[in-house]
């Protein structure tokens, strides 16, 4: 149920990205807050780890998932942003997205197997200027990463043309994907694995993060 939702959540996300809309105009000022610009979440992304070793939690089987990233060239000018305004209008909570080339040799390894790595796709939640205090269940920030394997084009998650075009509705047989809760460490969190179409949930093997 966890994964079908994750799929869900992928692709109204992508209707999303569709829509590039400048969201500054009609902010007001919240005290003591600073709403950031694009280049904040560009900067945001680009501190990920580049370096992660995940495993498979099953008893008796041995499994070894790393990846390895090097930035490249960002998809879109800057980051899309959209903002979901409260009824007062001061007050609102904004997703964010990226698309972000790698560099050759950016490589994801399972069990010994390396496949390139081509890309990454962020989706983001900024929920710090809503009108109540954040719950400590209800992240301040929140980043979903999706490293793709094997699409130089980076487009998806959604196959162009579906449904007309045919096939699955998804483009990426190969991906890792993981969540950050805490940007102040970026620690990858609820992740998992496509491998060939099929799923395993995964656990950080934490070697210090780089």
């Amino acid at each position: 149920m966890k994964i079908r939702v994750q799929k869900l959540n992928l692709v109204l996300s992508a209707a999303m990205v569709l829509l590039s809309v400048n969201v500054y105009a009609s902010h007001k000022a919240i005290p003591g807050k600073v709403v950031p610009n694009q280049q904040y979440y560009r900067d945001l992304t680009q501190k990920l780890r580049t370096y992660g070793e995940f495993s498979v939690p099953f008893p008796g089987m041995n499994s070894a998932i790393k990846y390895s990233i090097a930035f490249d060239q960002p998809i879109y000018a800057q980051p899309i942003l959209s903002d979901i305004h409260l009824a007062n209008g001061n007050f609102f909570y904004r997703s964010f997205y990226d698309r972000i080339l790698f560099k050759d040799g950016s490589y994801l390894e399972i069990n010994g197997e390396k496949l390139p790595l081509t890309c990454v796709f962020i989706q983001g939640q900024d929920n710090r200027f809503g009108e109540k205090e954040i719950s400590p269940l209800f992240p301040e920030l929140m980043i979903r990463v999706t490293l793709v394997a094997n699409d130089y084009s980076c487009q998806g998650p959604i196959r162009p043309g579906w449904p007309q075009s045919g096939g699955k509705e998804e483009n990426w047989d190969t991906f890792l994907y993981y969540e950050i809760k805490d940007p102040t460490v970026m620690l990858p969190v609820e992740a998992k694995i496509r491998y060939r179409w099929n799923e395993y949930h995964l656990v950080l093997v934490d070697r210090g993060g780089q």
